[in-house]
Protein backbone atom coordinates (compact mmCIF):
# COMPACT_ATOMS: atom_id res chain seq x y z
CA UNK A 1 0.00 0.00 0.00
CA UNK A 2 1.61 3.02 -0.86
CA UNK A 3 2.21 6.06 1.61
CA UNK A 4 1.12 9.43 0.40
CA UNK A 5 3.32 12.03 -0.72
CA UNK A 6 3.71 15.00 1.88
CA UNK A 7 1.68 18.17 0.41
CA UNK A 8 4.56 20.48 -1.11
CA UNK A 9 1.71 23.60 -0.18
CA UNK A 10 3.11 25.51 2.49
CA UNK A 11 1.20 26.28 5.63
CA UNK A 12 0.65 30.19 6.48
CA UNK A 13 2.25 30.86 9.60
CA UNK A 14 0.78 33.47 12.15
CA UNK A 15 2.84 36.29 13.33
CA UNK A 16 3.09 36.48 16.94
CA UNK A 17 1.28 39.51 18.20
CA UNK A 18 3.55 40.86 20.10
CA UNK A 19 1.47 43.39 22.93
CA UNK A 20 3.91 45.95 24.90
CA UNK A 21 3.43 46.21 28.44
CA UNK A 22 1.42 48.93 29.81
CA UNK A 23 3.35 52.47 30.84
CA UNK A 24 3.53 52.94 34.30
CA UNK A 25 0.72 56.21 34.48
CA UNK A 26 -1.33 53.43 32.68
CA UNK A 27 -0.77 51.72 36.13
CA UNK A 28 -1.38 54.27 38.47
CA UNK A 29 -4.95 55.68 36.66
CA UNK A 30 -7.14 53.81 38.26
CA UNK A 31 -5.39 54.99 41.14
CA UNK A 32 -5.61 58.49 40.22
CA UNK A 33 -9.30 57.96 39.24
CA UNK A 34 -9.79 57.15 42.62
CA UNK A 35 -7.97 60.11 44.52
CA UNK A 36 -10.02 62.24 41.95
CA UNK A 37 -12.99 60.83 42.53
CA UNK A 38 -12.58 61.16 46.63
CA UNK A 39 -11.00 64.59 46.54
CA UNK A 40 -14.42 65.33 44.74
CA UNK A 41 -16.97 64.24 47.13
CA UNK A 42 -14.70 65.96 50.15
CA UNK A 43 -14.87 69.31 48.26
CA UNK A 44 -18.29 68.77 47.39
CA UNK A 45 -18.91 68.23 51.40
CA UNK A 46 -16.46 71.25 52.59
CA UNK A 47 -18.28 73.63 49.96
CA UNK A 48 -21.83 72.69 48.91
CA UNK A 49 -25.66 73.27 51.09
CA UNK A 50 -26.78 71.63 48.82
CA UNK A 51 -24.92 68.18 47.55
CA UNK A 52 -23.19 68.45 50.50
CA UNK A 53 -25.08 65.15 52.58
CA UNK A 54 -25.18 63.38 49.84
CA UNK A 55 -21.38 63.39 48.95
CA UNK A 56 -21.25 62.57 52.74
CA UNK A 57 -23.19 59.78 52.36
CA UNK A 58 -21.34 58.45 48.83
CA UNK A 59 -17.79 58.83 51.65
CA UNK A 60 -19.69 56.74 54.05
CA UNK A 61 -20.87 53.80 52.25
CA UNK A 62 -17.80 53.91 50.53
CA UNK A 63 -15.52 53.93 53.74
CA UNK A 64 -17.83 51.24 55.16
CA UNK A 65 -17.86 48.93 52.23
CA UNK A 66 -14.35 49.05 52.05
CA UNK A 67 -14.00 48.32 56.01
CA UNK A 68 -16.46 45.56 55.34
CA UNK A 69 -14.21 44.06 52.61
CA UNK A 70 -10.94 43.68 54.74
CA UNK A 71 -13.29 42.10 57.40
CA UNK A 72 -14.85 39.47 54.87
CA UNK A 73 -10.95 38.84 53.80
CA UNK A 74 -10.62 37.24 56.82
CA UNK A 75 -12.41 34.34 55.53
CA UNK A 76 -10.27 33.51 52.26
CA UNK A 77 -7.43 32.79 55.03
CA UNK A 78 -9.38 30.05 57.31
CA UNK A 79 -9.72 26.58 56.08
CA UNK A 80 -12.85 24.54 54.14
CA UNK A 81 -15.23 23.18 56.43
CA UNK A 82 -13.98 26.17 59.36
CA UNK A 83 -17.28 26.51 61.41
CA UNK A 84 -15.79 30.09 61.83
CA UNK A 85 -16.27 31.45 58.41
CA UNK A 86 -20.08 31.45 58.53
CA UNK A 87 -20.20 33.37 61.79
CA UNK A 88 -17.83 35.76 60.68
CA UNK A 89 -19.87 36.68 57.48
CA UNK A 90 -22.67 37.02 59.81
CA UNK A 91 -21.12 39.20 62.27
CA UNK A 92 -19.74 41.33 59.35
CA UNK A 93 -23.13 41.38 57.47
CA UNK A 94 -25.33 41.92 60.78
CA UNK A 95 -22.83 44.94 61.82
CA UNK A 96 -23.72 46.63 58.23
CA UNK A 97 -27.72 46.59 59.21
CA UNK A 98 -27.34 47.92 62.23
CA UNK A 99 -25.37 50.68 60.82
CA UNK A 100 -27.26 51.54 57.70
CA UNK A 101 -30.83 52.65 59.47
CA UNK A 102 -28.78 55.21 62.38
CA UNK A 103 -26.51 56.81 59.03
CA UNK A 104 -29.49 57.01 57.16
CA UNK A 105 -31.81 58.11 59.43
CA UNK A 106 -29.12 60.44 60.54
CA UNK A 107 -27.93 62.18 57.32
CA UNK A 108 -31.40 62.35 55.85
CA UNK A 109 -34.15 62.61 58.47
CA UNK A 110 -37.39 62.63 58.61
CA UNK A 111 -39.31 65.48 58.30
CA UNK A 112 -39.60 68.05 61.48
CA UNK A 113 -42.37 67.41 63.90
CA UNK A 114 -42.18 71.49 64.53
CA UNK A 115 -40.11 74.80 63.80
CA UNK A 116 -39.92 76.88 66.58
CA UNK A 117 -38.70 80.85 66.29
CA UNK A 118 -37.56 82.27 69.93
CA UNK A 119 -36.77 85.59 70.04
CA UNK A 120 -35.49 86.25 73.58
CA UNK A 121 -34.69 84.76 77.04
CA UNK A 122 -38.02 83.36 78.39
CA UNK A 123 -39.96 82.75 75.35
CA UNK A 124 -41.72 79.55 74.51
CA UNK A 125 -43.12 77.53 72.29
CA UNK A 126 -45.65 74.38 72.74
CA UNK A 127 -44.90 71.70 69.86
CA UNK A 128 -46.56 68.24 70.19
CA UNK A 129 -44.58 65.00 69.43
CA UNK A 130 -46.46 62.27 67.29
CA UNK A 131 -46.11 58.82 65.96
CA UNK A 132 -43.39 56.37 66.51
CA UNK A 133 -41.14 58.86 68.26
CA UNK A 134 -38.67 56.71 70.84
CA UNK A 135 -36.53 59.37 70.91
CA UNK A 136 -36.96 63.40 70.82
CA UNK A 137 -34.01 65.91 69.13
CA UNK A 138 -33.67 69.01 69.10
CA UNK A 139 -31.87 71.12 66.35
CA UNK A 140 -31.01 74.80 67.47
CA UNK A 141 -30.21 76.81 64.57
CA UNK A 142 -28.77 80.40 64.62
CA UNK A 143 -26.72 83.37 62.84
CA UNK A 144 -24.01 85.28 64.37
CA UNK A 145 -24.44 88.97 64.72
CA UNK A 146 -23.17 90.68 61.47
CA UNK A 147 -20.69 92.87 63.49
CA UNK A 148 -19.36 89.24 65.27
CA UNK A 149 -15.58 88.56 63.91
CA UNK A 150 -15.08 85.04 62.20
CA UNK A 151 -14.07 83.50 64.58
CA UNK A 152 -16.42 83.12 67.18
CA UNK A 153 -18.22 81.15 70.07
CA UNK A 154 -21.48 81.37 71.68
CA UNK A 155 -23.38 79.36 74.61
CA UNK A 156 -26.65 79.34 74.41
CA UNK A 157 -29.67 77.35 76.38
CA UNK A 158 -32.98 76.04 76.27
CA UNK A 159 -35.22 73.87 78.66
CA UNK A 160 -37.56 70.95 77.33
CA UNK A 161 -40.88 70.30 79.87
CA UNK A 162 -43.42 67.53 79.06
CA UNK A 163 -45.80 67.80 82.35
CA UNK A 164 -43.21 67.81 85.26
CA UNK A 165 -40.29 66.68 83.48
CA UNK A 166 -37.83 69.23 83.04
CA UNK A 167 -34.59 68.55 80.88
CA UNK A 168 -31.95 71.39 80.87
CA UNK A 169 -30.30 71.81 77.39
CA UNK A 170 -27.26 73.65 76.78
CA UNK A 171 -25.27 74.00 73.52
CA UNK A 172 -22.69 76.03 72.03
CA UNK A 173 -22.75 77.87 68.50
CA UNK A 174 -19.01 78.06 66.90
CA UNK A 175 -17.30 78.60 63.38
CA UNK A 176 -13.77 79.38 61.89
CA UNK A 177 -13.12 81.17 59.50
CA UNK A 178 -10.80 78.82 56.10
CA UNK A 179 -8.70 80.78 53.97
CA UNK A 180 -9.68 80.10 50.23
CA UNK A 181 -7.40 79.45 47.50
CA UNK A 182 -8.00 83.44 46.58
CA UNK A 183 -6.55 84.45 50.25
CA UNK A 184 -10.55 85.79 51.00
CA UNK A 185 -12.26 84.89 54.51
CA UNK A 186 -15.04 82.05 53.98
CA UNK A 187 -16.92 82.34 57.17
CA UNK A 188 -20.81 79.89 57.39
CA UNK A 189 -23.57 81.37 58.01
CA UNK A 190 -25.77 79.15 59.97
CA UNK A 191 -24.25 77.61 63.01
CA UNK A 192 -26.42 74.08 64.52
CA UNK A 193 -26.28 71.78 67.44
CA UNK A 194 -28.10 68.61 68.00
CA UNK A 195 -29.19 67.34 71.00
CA UNK A 196 -30.95 64.46 71.80
CA UNK A 197 -32.95 64.82 75.14
CA UNK A 198 -32.79 62.08 77.30
CA UNK A 199 -35.41 62.13 80.19
CA UNK A 200 -38.35 63.17 77.23
CA UNK A 201 -39.46 60.52 75.11
CA UNK A 202 -42.22 59.46 73.40
CA UNK A 203 -45.10 61.30 71.80
CA UNK A 204 -47.25 63.83 73.36
CA UNK A 205 -47.23 67.16 74.18
CA UNK A 206 -43.84 69.75 74.82
CA UNK A 207 -42.58 73.02 75.87
CA UNK A 208 -39.57 74.69 74.35
CA UNK A 209 -37.84 77.59 76.71
CA UNK A 210 -35.38 79.46 75.36
CA UNK A 211 -33.28 80.48 78.87
CA UNK A 212 -30.06 82.18 77.53
CA UNK A 213 -29.24 83.50 74.33
CA UNK A 214 -26.13 85.73 73.95
CA UNK A 215 -26.06 88.88 72.10
CA UNK A 216 -23.65 87.55 69.65
CA UNK A 217 -26.16 85.59 68.32
CA UNK A 218 -28.26 87.10 66.10
CA UNK A 219 -32.05 86.74 67.12
CA UNK A 220 -34.37 84.49 66.18
CA UNK A 221 -32.92 80.95 67.37
CA UNK A 222 -34.11 78.37 65.20
CA UNK A 223 -35.34 75.22 66.93
CA UNK A 224 -36.37 71.71 65.02
CA UNK A 225 -38.44 69.41 66.48
CA UNK A 226 -37.15 65.89 65.44
CA UNK A 227 -38.41 62.49 66.52
CA UNK A 228 -36.41 58.98 65.59
CA UNK A 229 -37.79 55.22 66.19
CA UNK A 230 -34.68 54.18 68.19
CA UNK A 231 -33.11 55.79 71.01
CA UNK A 232 -29.56 55.98 71.71
CA UNK A 233 -29.60 54.14 74.87
CA UNK A 234 -30.95 51.80 72.29
CA UNK A 235 -28.50 52.29 69.56
CA UNK A 236 -25.38 51.70 72.46
CA UNK A 237 -27.18 48.21 74.17
CA UNK A 238 -27.27 47.05 70.67
CA UNK A 239 -23.46 48.56 69.40
CA UNK A 240 -22.16 47.09 72.36
CA UNK A 241 -23.67 43.09 71.62
CA UNK A 242 -22.51 43.70 68.68
CA UNK A 243 -18.85 44.68 69.66
CA UNK A 244 -18.58 41.67 72.04
CA UNK A 245 -19.71 39.26 68.76
CA UNK A 246 -16.99 41.25 66.81
CA UNK A 247 -14.63 40.71 69.67
CA UNK A 248 -15.24 37.08 69.75
CA UNK A 249 -14.79 36.68 66.44
CA UNK A 250 -11.36 38.43 66.15
CA UNK A 251 -10.46 36.47 69.38
CA UNK A 252 -10.79 33.07 67.04
CA UNK A 253 -9.43 34.23 64.04
CA UNK A 254 -6.18 35.10 65.56
CA UNK A 255 -6.47 31.64 67.75
CA UNK A 256 -5.76 30.29 64.33
CA UNK A 257 -2.66 31.95 64.17
CA UNK A 258 -4.11 34.50 61.66
CA UNK A 259 -3.23 38.31 61.84
CA UNK A 260 -6.56 39.47 61.95
CA UNK A 261 -7.87 43.76 62.31
CA UNK A 262 -11.40 42.09 62.29
CA UNK A 263 -12.06 44.38 65.30
CA UNK A 264 -10.51 47.33 64.19
CA UNK A 265 -12.44 47.44 61.09
CA UNK A 266 -15.73 46.67 62.47
CA UNK A 267 -15.09 49.12 65.29
CA UNK A 268 -14.06 51.82 62.98
CA UNK A 269 -17.37 51.62 61.96
CA UNK A 270 -19.92 51.28 64.70
CA UNK A 271 -18.10 53.72 66.73
CA UNK A 272 -18.55 56.66 63.79
CA UNK A 273 -21.83 55.57 63.16
CA UNK A 274 -22.68 56.03 67.20
CA UNK A 275 -20.57 59.15 67.36
CA UNK A 276 -22.62 61.00 63.83
CA UNK A 277 -25.96 59.77 64.86
CA UNK A 278 -25.50 62.01 68.40
CA UNK A 279 -24.47 64.93 66.71
CA UNK A 280 -24.67 65.18 63.26
CA UNK A 281 -26.31 68.06 61.40
CA UNK A 282 -26.75 69.52 58.19
CA UNK A 283 -25.29 73.41 58.80
CA UNK A 284 -21.96 71.66 60.21
CA UNK A 285 -21.84 69.24 58.23
CA UNK A 286 -18.15 69.06 57.17
CA UNK A 287 -17.16 69.30 60.69
CA UNK A 288 -19.28 66.65 62.70
CA UNK A 289 -18.10 64.53 59.24
CA UNK A 290 -14.41 65.02 60.83
CA UNK A 291 -14.78 64.50 64.12
CA UNK A 292 -17.04 61.00 63.36
CA UNK A 293 -14.21 60.17 61.07
CA UNK A 294 -11.70 60.90 63.97
CA UNK A 295 -13.49 59.06 67.19
CA UNK A 296 -14.30 56.19 64.23
CA UNK A 297 -10.52 55.75 63.43
CA UNK A 298 -9.23 56.61 67.28
CA UNK A 299 -11.99 54.72 69.30
CA UNK A 300 -13.50 52.50 67.50
CA UNK A 301 -9.80 51.18 65.12
CA UNK A 302 -7.33 51.88 67.85
CA UNK A 303 -9.58 51.22 71.06
CA UNK A 304 -10.86 48.32 69.13
CA UNK A 305 -7.67 46.48 68.74
CA UNK A 306 -6.11 47.65 72.09
CA UNK A 307 -9.03 45.85 73.53
CA UNK A 308 -9.15 42.64 70.70
CA UNK A 309 -5.23 42.45 72.06
CA UNK A 310 -6.80 42.20 75.66
CA UNK A 311 -9.00 39.74 74.80
CA UNK A 312 -6.68 37.50 72.89
CA UNK A 313 -4.73 37.61 76.43
CA UNK A 314 -7.76 36.61 78.76
CA UNK A 315 -10.20 35.16 76.63
CA UNK A 316 -9.87 31.18 77.75
CA UNK A 317 -10.40 28.23 75.44
CA UNK A 318 -9.15 27.36 72.50
CA UNK A 319 -9.97 27.89 68.74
Amino acid sequence: MATPEPSSKRTPTRSKVEFEPPSELAKYLPYLAAAAGFGVLVLTVTRSARYGVYAATALLAIAFLGLAYVAWEHTTTLPDGDRLRPMLRAVTVAVLLATVGPAAITLHPPAPQSVVQLTRPGDRAEVTVRGAAATVVLEAEGAFAPDVGAEAQAHYELTAARGSTEERVRGLFQRASEEGPTASRRVSATVASRHVLGTIHGAGPMTVILDRLPESVQPPLRVVVRAEPFSQKMLAALFALLAVAVLWVDVKVSRRKIESAYAASMGVVLASTFYLHGHFTRASLPSDLLAATLVGVLGGGVGGEILARIARGVAPGKS
